[in-house]
């Protein structure tokens, strides 16, 4: 029986997310053979040259690297061609392989993807779960075809998401689930013994990225879809609103629901409105802020914010 550390692969991928995965397969003494990862970016105020984590890791390693803007670039596939690997593994690389590609393994070309296939095909997969209310996602190791997220899967695995978890808590679980499946299936694949499952295309959902405007709280919705939004952006880049009379952002990173008649008050609350005890008024019950971070400063609590801060004079926009 074939092991780990008797194969080769091509590695595709370039945010942590990946890397956590690729350092898995370097210390199960996989053979990274080359790694391929999106170019280098321009960043921040001086436009700094800027790496992806992966690139930055595969450097200190001395692993091969290759950076094509797609996968279709001459020089890219001219070099790509002669690497002789048992695997590629694609991890949120960000780009789709051309066939050419995926059948230059010995084996296959396989795709970690966060989610329950076919649900929430694409680049925003754990966001668009917890907005979307779902009560568990999971993890699928696909065969990867040319279409988006579309291939047969080879092994999976389903977990619930509780009422307070929110993105990191998913993103961690998923990428612990994931690791010990990938692993699983390779050894699957390298010893011939992979039962494919193939997608149900009526079942199809696509998880579109996250625009920078689907991060900002709007306090005429109800206070359970203001959480969702919260718990699916914390902590980065976190939902956020503004105070009133006031251009500073305000991070909210972790708040609960409220219902209306749990409001021991003699006083009326329009949208905006925050009690003694931060609790917004939204269009339906409240929202308990818990944690919060103003803009360029660290999270705080509620409570030491308020302790800085006169409630009377404070209303979210």
């Amino acid at each position: 029986m074939k092991k780990l550390n008797d194969i080769c692969v091509g590695f595709y991928g370039t945010p942590e997310f990946s890397l956590n995965f690729l350092k898995d397969l370097f210390l199960n003494n996989i053979k990274i053979s080359y790694i391929v990862t999106q170019p280098p970016k321009n960043s921040g105020r001086g436009k700094k040259i800027r790496l992806s984590p992966v690139h930055e890791w595969g450097e200190k390693k001395q692993i091969k690297i290759y950076t094509p803007s797609n996968t279709t670039e001459k020089n890219f596939v001219n070099n790509i061609v002669r690497e002789k690997v048992d695997l590629n593994i694609v991890v949120a690389y960000g780009n789709l392989l051309t066939k050419k590609i995926i059948d230059l393994p010995n084996y296959i070309s396989l795709n970690v993807h966060a989610s329950l296939l076919p649900r929430w095909r694409g680049a925003a997969p754990i966001q668009r779960s917890i907005l979307s209310n779902d009560k568990e996602t999971g993890v699928c190791i696909m065969r990867v075809d040319e279409k988006l997220d579309s291939g047969p899967i080879i092994n999976s695995e389903k977990f619930e998401i509780k009422d307070d978890d929110n993105y990191d808590a998913i993103y961690n679980r998923t990428i612990d689930v994931g690791k010990r499946l990938l692993k699983k299936a390779i050894i699957t694949i390298i010893n011939n013994q992979t039962n494919y499952e193939f997608q149900d295309e009526s079942l199809v959902t696509y998880a579109k990225k996250i625009s920078k405007s689907e991060s900002k709280i709007f306090w005429n919705k109800s206070a359970h879809e203001i959480n969702l939004k919260i718990r699916a952006f914390s902590e980065t880049p976190g939902a956020w609103t503004i105070l009133k009379d006031s251009n500073t952002r305000i991070k909210i990173l972790k708040a609960h629901i409220i219902k209306e008649e749990q409001i021991e008050s003699n006083s009326s609350y329009n949208v905006g409105d925050i009690t003694e005890r931060f609790e917004v008024k939204c269009s339906k019950d409240f929202l308990k802020v818990e944690v919060l971070q103003k803009e360029g400063r660290n999270p705080i609590s509620a409570s030491d914010f308020l302790n800085g801060n006169n409630i009377k004079d404070l209303k979210f926009n």
